[in-house]
């Protein structure tokens, strides 16, 4: 249930704030990078690394996804982070972000497990590129809202029906996605025609029955 409050927490969270702007913080443009690519980015990125109080294991996933696919994406960007990549200052995510210099997100996505903390990673990956790739990635993982034995597998369906009905109130390429795709799709059709806290209210119910029938605990 941790990983479902982390996605809660980071992902819906956000005002959509496009304005380029010297007072918002890297939590604020992670959410927008794909509208309105904020050229301070690698400075608010290293000041939220450095200073957030969030554990690392909590941030991993974020800064996995985001700089993940942004480095793929722009290779400036790769560039100017490695010449500045001394002023991270915890030894975890320094070397995560030296890995991500090298890797390639998308065989990454393509090895993972489902798990609510893969949606967080693309959703970053998303707000990062604006590339559609990372929201078929997430609405791939609308199936496993069925399964009833993993409650991890359940958790990367239920979340994903969650936060593709939030942000595509949020997010206008979000919603021109899923309405393309709405046709061929009854649960994406479901999606958009839902709120988010029929879902919420949907999770909660389902994991509260299994955990009268002695799972999930």
């Amino acid at each position: 249930m941790k990983d479902l409050c982390l996605i809660i927490l980071i992902i819906l969270s956000s005002k959509m704030v496009v304005a380029q702007n010297d007072d918002r913080n890297f939590s604020q443009i992670s959410q927008t990078y794909y509208l309105n690519k904020d050229t301070n980015i690698i400075n608010k990125a290293i000041e939220f690394i450095n200073k957030t109080p969030v554990d690392n294991n909590k941030l991993t996933p974020v800064i996995t996804g985001f700089f993940g696919a942004a480095f793929l994406n722009d290779s400036k960007l790769k560039k100017d982070f490695i010449s500045s990549i001394d002023r991270v200052e915890k030894p975890e995510i320094k070397k995560l972000l030296v890995y991500l210099f090298s890797a390639n997100i998308d065989s990454i996505y393509l090895s993972a497990k489902p798990s609510p903390s893969l949606n967080g990673m693309n959703w970053a990956s998303f707000f990062a590129t604006g590339k559609v790739k990372y929201l078929d990635n997430i609405i791939a993982q609308i199936p496993n809202f069925d399964n009833r034995v993993d409650v991890n597998v359940f958790l990367a369906g239920a979340t994903a029906k969650w936060s593709l009905c939030g942000n595509s109130r949020k997010h206008e390429a979000v919603n021109k996605r899923l309405t393309l795709l709405k046709d061929k799709n009854q649960a994406i059709k479901e999606v958009l025609e839902k709120d988010p806290q029929f879902y919420n209210n949907e999770i909660i119910g389902i994991i509260k029955q299994q955990r009268e029938k002695g799972l999930w605990n």
